[in-house]
């Protein structure tokens, strides 16, 4: 069943790259093929969590993004879309965000990652994640639908990855323990560096780029429409993070694009505190977090004279990019394709509208109209600072010296067992106390020869009657709690209905063979 409809799936994704435009050729060996799996979870089952309401629509943008990067792939999407957001995508039908559909969705893109690498191709995996976070039992995990996602499975699914490179980047309360173990309470830890010895090691081509940097908390803004980090990451990658303008950005330059947004705001809680760290492997890239050279769309040309803090929205409001370049730094944006968009610029009344899907637009070139936008609340008041320093070569240096500096101290919380494991250890225990009792029955059974008295067989006989009972009873006890391991563990599960969605690329003719 699964081979038939990844067989379906990947037909589909052929048909749709052959209709869409004239067959071109492959692109030549050595061109990057950007994957992404993209999960957004609302949901929670701890009753001290509030839902989320952004992590769908992050999920989306994320996947948006991804479709328009770095050349041919393509990108599945894991999430439950909410009301409002199934009116905002109706072209959407993403599957739920469960492990079952994590593993399913692996399997295919390592298919298709293997595919790229035997025509030339370089394939680079994105992973985004936004939804809950936490830790338990001193290891780190995501909440899915289903249950909860582990650090260890995330490692496997790195270490099974086919590859070139992998982009790990979460947006969820402490996810800088999907990467690190929790040391014991009040060990302080820098944030910056490689793994500490003993721990699983992540893969050397897989760098991370991780919303919390310790045992912190993620926020959401509605302004945004989204998680923080994730639209100040997505700000980043379109290029408004791109400082040497080179088509290309690093982990440096995403990271201190993402520390000059948020170091205005006074106020820690509300500061996100984030974690980064590049792929160890110089094959893998080095510090390449995202190349603009095959990005499809659209570029908006921002020009010396906007130093100023900018945001885009589309027609339905949603944020596209927020930047403030510096007075010495020109910025080129990769925008979406649909229309119209519109920029606006804080502190003022103006706001330009792009019609046109052209290559190019310069900024400078549009005539400005007015508008006008109320917000208030003490969230906004914090969050409003967001975006109101310039970026530009002297922030790439102020957050080096910033990084050099943290440490965090961390609390260790009490460990917890699973039921799955609990029941296959009461199964081995009740089977041994049963085997016990059989034993001792036996061995009562023993003592009596022709010299026994009636009234001491009849005692034997009642102590075996009742080593027999206890006997029956635990082998009873361990039967159903084998059976119920035994069920959840090997349960066969239901194929998951993927959408996969293709990259954005000009068309090509691809021809898969599995």
């Amino acid at each position: 069943m699964r081979s038939t409809i990844f067989i379906v799936s990947c037909s589909l994704l052929v048909c749709l790259l052959a209709s869409a435009g004239q067959a071109r050729e492959l692109p030549p060996p050595g061109a990057q093929w950007s994957f992404g799996l993209v999960i957004g979870c609302n949901s929670t089952d701890d009753p001290e969590e509030v839902p989320l309401r952004y992590a769908d629509d992050d999920s989306v943008q994320n996947a948006r993004l991804l479709t328009q990067l770095g050349g041919p792939g393509g990108v599945i999407l894991l999430t439950r879309l909410d009301a409002e957001s199934k009116e905002l995508f109706p072209q959407l039908s993403p599957a739920a965000p469960t492990k079952k559909a994590i593993g399913q969705a692996m399997r295919r893109l390592n298919k298709l990652m293997e595919y790229a690498r035997q025509n030339g191709g370089v394939p680079v995996l994105y992973v985004f994640y936004s939804g809950h976070g936490d830790v338990e039992n001193n290891e780190g995990y995501l909440r899915l639908e289903d249950g909860k996602f582990w650090r260890s499975d995330l490692l496997k699914l790195l270490k099974e990855s086919r590859a070139s490179v992998n982009h790990v980047i979460i947006d969820a309360c402490k996810s800088y323990f999907m990467v690190y173990n929790r040391g014991a309470g009040g060990q302080r830890r820098p944030v910056s560096g490689n793994l500490l010895a003993g721990e699983d090691k992540l893969p050397d081509n897989t760098g991370v780029f991780l919303s919390t940097s310790s045992a912190a908390d993620s926020h959401e803004w509605e302004a945004f429409g989204g998680g923080l980090f994730s639209h100040e990451v997505r700000s980043a990658l379109r290029g408004a993070a791109d400082l040497n303008r080179d088509g290309t950005i690093t982990y440096q330059e995403a990271a201190s694009f993402v520390w000059t947004a948020n170091s205005a705001v006074v106020n820690r809680r509300y500061r996100p505190v984030f974690y980064s760290r590049p792929p160890s492997s110089s094959a893998a890239g080095q510090d390449v977090l995202a190349k603009l050279d095959q990005a499809v769309g659209g570029w908006l040309k921002i020009g010396l004279e906007f130093s100023r803090h900018i945001y885009i929205e589309d027609q339905n409001g949603l944020r596209i990019a927020d930047l403030f370049p510096g007075d010495e730094q020109s910025v080129a944006l990769l925008l979406p394709a649909q229309r119209p968009l519109f920029v606006r610029q804080t502190k003022t009344d103006q706001e330009y509208e792009l019609r046109t899907s052209g290559e190019e637009i310069q900024l400078s070139e549009l005539t400005p109209s007015k508008m006008t936008v109320t917000r208030r609340g003490a969230e906004h008041v914090a969050f409003g600072k967001l975006f109101t320093r310039p970026f530009d070569q002297s922030a790439l240096a102020t957050y080096q010296n910033h990084i050099a500096q943290m440490s965090e101290t961390f609390k260790i919380r009490p460990q917890y067992t699973w039921l799955r494991r609990s029941l296959g250890l009461a199964a081995i225990g009740l089977g041994a106390v049963g085997g016990t009792c059989s034993s001792l029955a036996a061995w009562e059974r023993k003592k009596v020869d022709s010299y026994t008295t009636g009234t001491e067989r009849n005692d034997i006989n009642q102590r075996i009657n009742r080593l027999n009972t206890a006997a029956i009873t635990m082998y009873s006890l361990a039967g159903v709690a084998l059976a119920s391991y035994l069920i959840w563990t090997f349960w066969p599960e239901d194929d998951v209905q993927l959408q996969f969605i293709p990259s954005d690329q000009p068309q090509l003719n691809l021809s898969l063979r599995f």
